[in-house]
């Protein structure tokens, strides 16, 4: 029999496109959270100072009658942060905003509010990272240093910031109506990066937050709690990489108390997304051939205190 078949008679088109366009993998967003957000007014340049009056000694002096104690000198703290410009774009012809089947100029300009988000959660993320108290984990049992996370690396770094008067970030959630469920007392916050997960919850002290007394009441992204610490998981975390003793990466988790840092931007100027439609570059575009879609914005993040952060470094607890 002849059989006329795609062999004799192949289709024109031969690849079905989907226009249902795949999800891209994003991380989550989380080193802003918990920042005190501060904007420059307009036309005020692009310096803020932050001032904190430091506390009075004791007066532990009994008062002799008759006789003013000599009083104390009052004194204050200054710091300063200047707000720095961040922006990109993207060229589009007119052949791809003619021929392609997909809304671009839409896609860009939602990958380029994707990269808007991640820029400043990175700019952040390495502010933070660089705080002055930091130390490694030293209690775990890879033999690496810094070693695994352990619940008396946690423990210690939790004392540091009660011993240096730092507010707990969150408040206390209450126990619910369900049998045998008890409050969650206020705590600081962290951030861990996703490679610790396991590690994380094999501690101990581990409560996810589906065992929370109110799972509801839990942050966007938070995995769970340890001692006093409530815990955002991201894959945005700082993580280094380190080939000392065999590769591997070393990670910085983030501890904080309130107001222990602040994001600002200028009033007026904070981000916006700017498109240039074909033909409006004037003679640069003269057939107009090209728009450009993109984004800027001012942003600056800043230290406030450093004795309420904590940097803690740890390895995997997988390597050997």
């Amino acid at each position: 029999m002849n059989l006329t078949s795609t062999t004799q008679v192949d289709p024109a088109v031969s690849v079905y496109y989907d226009r249902i366009l795949l999800s891209r993998a994003l991380p989550k967003l989380v080193h802003n959270r918990w920042a005190q957000k501060k904007s420059i007014k307009s036309k005020s340049g692009t310096m803020i100072k932050f001032r904190r009056y430091n506390s009075l000694s004791d007066a532990t002096t009994p008062l002799v009658e008759g006789t003013p104690p000599p009083g104390q000198q009052g004194n204050k703290t200054d710091l300063t942060a200047i707000a720095s410009q961040y922006g990109d774009f993207v060229h589009i012809t007119d052949v791809v905003d003619l021929t392609v089947e997909d809304a671009v100029l839409t896609e860009f300009n939602i990958l380029l509010g994707e990269q808007m988000g991640k820029t400043y959660d990175t700019l952040t993320r390495d502010i933070l990272v660089a705080c002055a108290t930091t130390t490694a984990c030293a209690a775990g049992k890879n033999a690496h240093a810094p070693t695994e996370i352990t619940d008396a690396d946690l423990g210690a770094a939790v004392d540091v910031l009660i011993g240096n008067n730092a507010d707990y970030l969150t408040g206390v959630i209450k126990a619910s109506t369900g049998v045998g469920t008890l409050p969650l007392a206020a705590s600081f916050g962290g951030i861990f990066h996703s490679d610790l997960r396991t590690d994380f919850t094999g501690l101990d002290s581990w409560l996810p937050i589906e065992k929370y007394p109110n799972p509801g009441a839990a942050e966007s992204y938070e995995e769970g709690r340890t001692d006093k610490i409530r815990w955002l998981m991201t894959t945005n975390a700082s993580r280094i990489y380190h080939g000392i003793g065999g590769a591997h990466y070393l990670y910085n988790l983030l501890i904080f108390g309130k107001e222990a840092y602040g994001t600002i931007d200028i009033e007026g100027g904070n981000v916006k997304s700017i498109i240039k439609d074909f033909g409006s570059g004037g003679t640069k575009d003269a057939l107009n051939q090209e728009c450009t879609a993109g984004w800027k914005g001012w942003w600056v993040a800043k230290i406030l205190n450093d004795t309420f952060m904590f940097n803690l470094t740890a390895s995997l607890s997988s390597i050997t």
